[in-house]
């Protein structure tokens, strides 16, 4: 049993007067307990959205609000058991039974297929996402990934880790980023964005030969495939939906240099000058914690560093930026004048547990709280406590330990 919406997705007949159906700007069917939306927020970027009984909420964490909400207008029409959609730039079929999704070029050339079978599957608030994967199909991608460039014939997991001794069989390490693009000898090319923060996976030809497959534990299925004649294509076109990177400032392109750890001021200028007087390019400088007052992030040691401004204008004349790190937590210190605990707490900022009580956990300075960045007023507030380095020259902060990342864990 199928239903389709017909009022947002009927063409008209092109017969003597009779006026052509309006354009419509997504489409809706389902199938079998589910339910898909097509929708195009670019001619050349389909996205698809689909759950059981109804759609998942339309919200995301990763596609800027602008191109998540834009839609082209799309063209529809019933071709039998099978629906076609177009765009000014490509045609998906999606068959009225299964619901298996195909996006060709115009000329009708395959881009991407679901896979023969079940096509999507949902189980007990999981789904996985089937896609036919061709003999000579590769991919690329993934972000913070171990192993071989190209990931066909491997499965990896999403699922922030902090992974300290990682080896190249590690899976997963500290970042998930479920974006891959897949090319084939033919010279197709494109991507997949997997648009979800639960617990996921892509399994690109590891557990069946001929096909890849997604998914996660939770939440709905809401993905975009991004089409183009070159790799640099799918980037762009993944930069539209997520945002580009910031114009990275000029020094940031040289040589930089930074280990664990300088441990006073005297020793962090006397690597700047060993780097100048060897003639070594070196455009930064970077400090780890131990600049910090017993590794509380936003302090600085008075005894180990007793000038960083000092420091900051010195290196400034070598033309040298400094770098300090910042870590993403704070130490739990109530009622001792440790000014970022204080602000936070009068904020109310900070993870908490079930019962309402801050969630604390150790880390470098033992034990510490969380700022929950999901909400505004916390990265607001989070934002503020680099006032104080900002004002002394410094030109960068390496964020770490923002997985988040916790001591003594299972």
């Amino acid at each position: 049993m199928r239903l389709r919406h017909l009022i947002l997705a009927t063409a008209a007949l092109a017969l003597p007067g009779l006026a052509a159906a309006k354009p419509v700007d997504h489409y809706t069917v389902s199938a079998n307990g589910i339910k898909i939306e097509i929708s195009a927020p670019r001619a050349d970027i389909i996205r698809v959205r689909a759950g059981e009984g109804g759609l998942p909420e339309d919200a995301s964490w990763a596609v800027l609000p602008q191109s998540r909400e834009t839609r082209v207008p799309l063209e529809v029409s019933d071709k039998g058991d099978v629906t076609e959609i177009r765009t000014s730039q490509l045609i998906v079929r999606v068959d009225d039974k299964s619901l298996a999704i195909t996006i060709t070029d115009l000329a009708g050339k395959t881009i991407l297929a679901d896979a023969p079978g079940v096509p999507i599957r949902f189980d007990n608030g999981a789904f996985r996402v089937r896609k036919a994967m061709p003999n000579d199909e590769h991919f690329f991608g993934l972000g913070d990934k171990t192993g071989p460039l190209d990931r066909r014939g491997g499965a990896y997991t999403f699922w922030n880790t902090d992974q300290f001794g990682y080896t190249p069989a590690t899976d997963p390490i500290y970042k998930s980023i479920p974006f891959v693009i897949g090319l084939n000898e033919a010279g197709g090319t494109y991507g997949l964005f997997m648009d979800n923060t639960w617990r996921g996976f892509m399994d690109l030809g590891k557990s069946e030969r001929a096909a890849s497959s997604f998914g996660a534990e939770g939440g709905g299925v809401d993905y975009y495939v991004m089409t183009g004649a070159t790799p640099k294509d799918i980037v762009q076109d993944y930069a539209y939906l997520t945002g580009p990177a910031p114009l990275t400032p000029k020094w940031a392109l040289g040589f930089q240099q930074s280990r664990w750890s300088y441990m006073t001021q005297v020793q962090a200028q006397g690597i700047a000058d060993r780097l100048r007087n060897d003639k070594i390019p070196a455009d930064v400088l970077w400090l780890d914690i131990d600049y910090q007052d017993r590794n509380r992030p936003f302090t600085v040691d008075k005894k180990a560093y007793p000038d960083l401004p000092g420091l900051v204008s010195k290196l400034d004349a070598m033309k040298m930026k400094l770098v300090v790190i910042t870590d993403l937590h704070i130490a739990s210190l109530p009622n001792q004048g440790y000014a970022p605990y204080d602000s936070g707490m009068a904020a109310d900022v900070f993870m908490k547990n079930p019962d309402g009580t801050p969630f604390v956990g150790p880390v470098w300075p033992g034990a510490a709280v969380f700022p929950d960045f999901t909400q505004a007023k916390a990265r607001d507030w989070w934002g503020r406590n680099y006032a104080e380095f900002v004002g002394m020259g410094v030109a960068g902060f390496w964020n770490d330990m923002n997985e988040p990342a916790i001591f003594e864990t299972p």
